[in-house]
């Protein structure tokens, strides 16, 4: 058992910290660069997609989400009421959820959007008509609203989780 404590908390800890690193590392540095620089999007959306960013990301994400589960599970002997109902127990579900709630965000609304942003770009870049390429510009517009607002609620909720952590074990 301490053997598989010590592997569920390096993968759980060093995941978070690639997991959310990575988000904030988009939402305030990455992300904000290239709003100024959208002429470097449709390179760089490539060159993250061939480095795979886009799987490994949220396979890490997933990892900490399932290492976090099973730790729950072995300190609350089953996910059972009366750890759960302590402080440190509902300061890791609540964590735990905020995680979860910041995965299904990334994957079911960020990524999505990223993904069509990255075909639009490539659209724009490729069109010869100028009308073509206003319509596009809105929809990526429009897009890149939706992926930002995504990606700022994935990271609060991150932060959320990451904080709860840190603390639950001192509440």
């Amino acid at each position: 058992m301490h053997a598989e404590l010590l592997l569920l908390r390096i993968i759980h800890i060093v995941g978070a910290i690639a997991w959310l690193g990575g988000g904030i590392y988009a939402t305030f540095f990455l992300v904000p660069a290239l709003m100024q620089t959208p002429a470097i999007m449709p390179q760089l959306m490539e060159a993250l997609q061939r480095r795979r960013v886009f799987v490994i990301l949220p396979t890490v994400g997933l990892l900490v989400i399932l290492t976090g589960i099973r730790l729950l599970w072995i300190d609350s002997a089953g996910f059972d009421d009366s750890y759960l109902s302590t402080a440190t127990g509902r300061t890791f579900s609540i964590g735990g959820g905020a995680g979860i709630l910041a995965f299904l965000i990334q994957v079911l609304v960020q990524r999505p959007a990223g993904v069509k942003l990255g075909r639009i770009a490539a659209a724009i870049a490729a069109s010869q008509s100028a009308d073509e390429r206003q319509r596009l510009n809105a929809e990526a517009a429009r897009l890149r609203k939706r992926n930002g607002a995504a990606t700022t609620a994935a990271v609060s909720l991150g932060l959320i989780a990451a904080t709860a952590m840190a603390i639950a074990r001192y509440v």
